[in-house]
């Protein structure tokens, strides 16, 4: 909520000037009204620098040190305001210095924490906020903090091992493929004259790429557009919800890389699921909120159709087994936690098994691609000694 700089005479008669939050005009006056105040003049407030909260975003390691900082000092007995005030001087990077700046200065005009910071959807999540909240209310700020930086922590690594992932076939990818067009356009074109003038009959892999080179070369310019249009097309259609959702259940069905991403939202779910309800989020608002946290389409509709189940009373355990994308281990682990009333310790130890799994996969990612990347590498090269020599051989026969 914004501040408002009023000014209005009190019950005693005197002049007073001072900075009040409230949602917006109307309610600063309503609120200095029930003080019997006789309100003269209200002005939003309004900021040197753009703080926009819609717009204000952050690297993700800025929230993690964030989070342990103010663990730190508020475990060693701080105030909450005297706290932010160590760590925005602490800060370097200047906006979020300024999000620390509004954060406590709503605080100072009697917001809670949670409201302050839940000012910037950008910034903090919604199990940020959410957890935050619960903590104020049971007393326990301090433990939360504890557990949200955790979970950011390992969030953040395995989206640093699903980057490592993928960043090795791209890079290969595109290297194969730079390879064959340049051979394709720079290569073959030295041979076409020499087969031509032979009237030897090509061979259908002289062929291809013979038509390769003519396309790029005739036809580069209509290709090139093709191709952009082709990626903006598919660029828009992954923003609409349809279309994300499509996108992700075939990147499921990739041989590799689907098992990885597989692992990869099961690691998050686990350590989602394990973090809210150790910080003390109701399940069902557990299951909305990761509904709208993961990243993947699939499982944020699985986790929807599971949390209406939960709410008409099914057990999480037998809700899970019904959907597709839950593994038996998971499903069991759940299940002995709500038997055995220790949900807290089941969650953690297999959010530390997927978390180690992602890790083993990326190590492991080389090996397991190494035969494809072969299997390509090879069909490329007998491509082109195919294209190349099969017609040297017809005339050396005709000679």
């Amino acid at each position: 909520m914004p501040n408002f700089k009023y000014k209005a005479i009190s019950t005693d008669g005197k002049q007073i000037e001072s900075v009040l939050l409230a949602a917006d005009k109307n309610d600063v006056m309503r609120q200095l009204k029930e003080l019997g105040m006789t309100v003269i003049a209200v002005n939003e407030m309004k900021s040197a620098k753009s703080t926009d909260p819609l717009r204000i975003s952050v690297k993700e390691n800025v929230v993690i040190h964030f989070t342990k900082q103010l663990h730190t000092l508020l475990k060693a007995g701080l105030p909450i305001i005297t706290s932010l005030r160590a760590i925005r001087q602490q800060a370097t990077d200047e906006g979020f210095k300024d999000v620390i700046e509004s954060v406590t200065r709503d605080i100072e005009q009697g917001s809670k924490l949670s409201d302050a910071l839940g000012r910037y959807p950008k910034i903090f999540p919604q199990i940020f906020i959410s957890s935050i909240k619960i903590g104020e209310v049971s007393g326990t700020l301090e433990e939360t903090l504890l557990y949200l930086y955790r979970f950011l922590e390992r969030d953040s690594r395995i989206r640093r091992d699903v980057k490592k992932a993928f960043r090795y076939p791209i890079f290969v990818f595109t290297g194969l493929l730079g390879a064959f067009v340049v051979f394709t356009t720079m290569v073959i074109p030295n041979f076409i004259p020499m087969f031509e003038a032979r009237g030897v009959e090509l061979p259908l892999p002289t062929k291809i790429l013979m038509g390769m080179y003519y396309l790029i070369t005739d036809y580069g310019i209509l290709l090139l557009l093709f191709i952009v249009a082709l990626g903006a097309g598919i660029y828009f259609y992954a923003r609409t919800p349809a279309g994300r959702y499509k996108i992700d259940s075939l990147l499921l069905q990739i041989p590799i890389m689907g098992m990885f991403i597989r692992k990869v939202n099961l690691a998050r779910f686990s350590q989602l699921f394990y973090t809210m309800n150790r910080t003390g989020i109701a399940i069902t608002q557990t299951f909305e909120i990761m509904q709208r946290t993961m990243e993947n389409e699939v499982y944020n509709k699985e986790l929807g159709i599971i949390a209406d189940k939960i709410t008409k009373g099914e057990e999480i355990a037998k809700s899970l087994q019904q959907s597709p994308v839950f593994t038996p281990l998971m499903v069991e682990m759940v299940s002995i936690g709500e038997k055995s009333g220790s949900l807290d310790e089941m969650l953690a130890n297999v959010a530390e098994y997927y978390n180690q799994e992602v890790s083993d996969t990326v190590a492991n990612l080389t090996s397991l691609i190494e035969p494809i990347i072969t299997v390509g590498l090879g069909g490329m090269i007998l491509l082109l000694a195919l294209a190349l020599f099969l017609p040297m051989w017809d005339m050396m026969n005709i000679m």
